[in-house]
Order: structure tokens, then sequence, then C-alpha cells
């Protein structure tokens, strides 16, 4: 079976040594390290597993199923369903569990105590502490690590038999100035590929993927300098830009929080500047602020 996750093996076979008796799972690592990946890897696992068939699965997705209601009537409703075929269990996945409010954590005790004999949960949050202790107690927790681009990318053109020369090299400075995830860098240099195989020069490939995925490198490292400096006229000059080449507030966000993961060597002082940046971006996004004039005013409480 081929995963989709690169780089946990001994997460893997973790899993698979976990199958004859599986517990409650608690998945944790940083933004962008593949969680949710992880997660769709261990449902493959679930669905070949001999010993406990897998009945089936609720997913709670980040976006909506976040309420006590979801928890007293989907989850509870999910939970007495009598089983159809013995040695099987049904799983309830629960992703971004950082935004699970505290009533809705502490409403899963009950099930998961009760009907341990049926069901499992999982857990996947960015960092431990954002599930309470009465529910993490009884979970196992597995913490994946952050693979970066540079791994992915060897892996990637070995696999695709992408020639050792100076093409590589673009490739991979192709994915760094557009902040590619791990994910996407798979998806780039299959495309890359395809290219090739259509007689199309390697240089000449290099050149169609900047046309079909125009970087913000330059704008968004030019932000990262002033935001560094703490110059305004030129913070607030890269914001403009951005916004002028089509870039809205969370493409920008995006392209900060990826610069700063892939090249984690900078001052925690002007570290801490960025992230607060875009942490109040990401609170102005949710309350409908996405205008330019709203990346305006997080400048003015960034420097304030």
């Amino acid at each position: 079976m081929e995963r989709r996750l690169y780089g946990q093996d001994s997460l893997f076979q973790t899993i698979n040594e976990l199958m004859k008796d599986p517990p409650h799972l608690f998945i944790t690592g940083p933004p962008g390290c593949g969680k949710t990946t992880f997660l769709d890897d261990i449902i493959d696992i679930l669905r070949k597993e001999e010993f406990f068939k897998l009945d089936s699965i609720l997913w709670l997705s980040s976006e909506k199923d976040r309420g006590i209601h979801t928890i007293r009537d989907k989850v509870n409703d999910f939970c007495k369903r009598s089983h159809s075929k013995p040695n099987t269990l049904r799983w309830i996945i629960i992703d971004d569990a950082d935004t699970l409010p505290l009533i809705s954590q502490q409403a899963l005790r009950r099930p998961m105590e009760t009907f341990n004999h049926l069901t499992r949960f999982i857990f996947a949050s960015r960092h431990a502490g954002h599930l309470i202790e009465p529910l993490r107690s009884r979970c196992l927790t597995l913490e994946l690590e952050h693979i970066g681009p540079s791994d992915i990318i060897k892996l990637y053109t070995q696999k695709y038999e992408i020639p050792e020369t100076n093409v590589a090299d673009n490739l991979f400075m192709f994915c760094l100035q557009n902040f590619c995830s791990i994910y996407e860098i798979k998806s780039i240099i299959r495309l890359f590929k395809t290219f090739l195989l259509k007689g199309i020069s390697p240089e000449e490939s290099i050149n169609k993927l900047y046309n079909l995925l125009p970087s913000s490198h330059s704008f968004t490292q030019a932000l990262i300098t002033s935001l560094s400096s703490k110059d305004e006229d030129k913070i607030r000059s890269s914001i403009t830009s951005l916004y002028l080449n089509g870039y809205l507030l969370d493409d920008i966000l995006l392209s900060v929080e990826k610069s700063i993961k892939i090249f984690p060597s900078i001052d925690p002082t002007i570290r801490f500047r960025i992230l607060k940046f875009t942490m109040l971006g990401w609170i102005s996004i949710q309350q409908g602020k996405e205008h330019w004039l709203d990346a305006m005013d997080i400048v003015e409480q960034i420097l304030n």
C-alpha cells in the first residue's frame, strides 16, 4: 500500500503493531506536517486490517461540527448504533481538535468511556495541550515530525526520475520561492515530469511552471524584511503590492507562514513580530475583515 505521507515510518510501524487492540489516538504536530494526510493513511490501514474490521467512520470537520449539539446528537447517535458483524470497530475522527470548544471536549468523556468496546476516537491537533487532560489521558499520543522541503524534493525527483543536474536545483528553488507545501511539491514535480515526457526541454518546463504558478516570493520577502526592520512605509508598500498583484489577505498570511517555516533561523524577536502579524491576520479573516484597509489596521496594531 502506497502511503500518502512521507517520512513517518516509525509511526506507521507503531500503528500497525497496535491494530490487534487499537487504542484511542491523539495525533499532534506543527502546521503543515501532514496530520490530516496521516489520518487518511490510518484509515487505509484500518480498512485492510484483518483482526478488527472497520465498521464505519464519523469524521468531524474543522469547518463545522464543533458545537455541543454535534457531540450530543451526531457522536452519541453514532456510538449507539449496533454492530452488524463481530470483531468490528467504528471510528470517530476529530481533526483540528484545537478548535473544539471546552464544553464539547468535556461532553466527549462519557461516550469515550461508555462505548469503548465499540468505538475508537482519533484526535488531531497542533499541540498536546489543546486537548483536555481527561481526553488526552485516554489516548495514545503520536507526534508527527515536520519534514523539510529538501527531503521531499529529493524523494520525488528520484521517484519520477528527474535528471540530477541543475534541473533538480531549479525545481528546488521554484518550490522554495513559492513556499510550496510537501503535498504541492509532489504535484509540481509530477507536472514537470509530464512536460518532459511531452518533449519539452527542462528549461522551458521550468518556465511553464513559473507561468502556471506565478510566485509571490519577491513581494513576500519584501514584507518579511520590512516587518523585521519595523519599516512602516515599506510594510504598507509590500502589502499594497501583494493586493495589487491579486493576492488576498489569506494568500499573504499563508506565504508568510510558509516562509518562516522553511527558513526558521530568524531572530526570536523578529519571528514573534511576524507571527503576531499572521495571528492578527487570521483573526481579522474570521471576523470577515479581508480588505486592504483591514490589512493596514493590522500593521498599525503591530507597530504600536
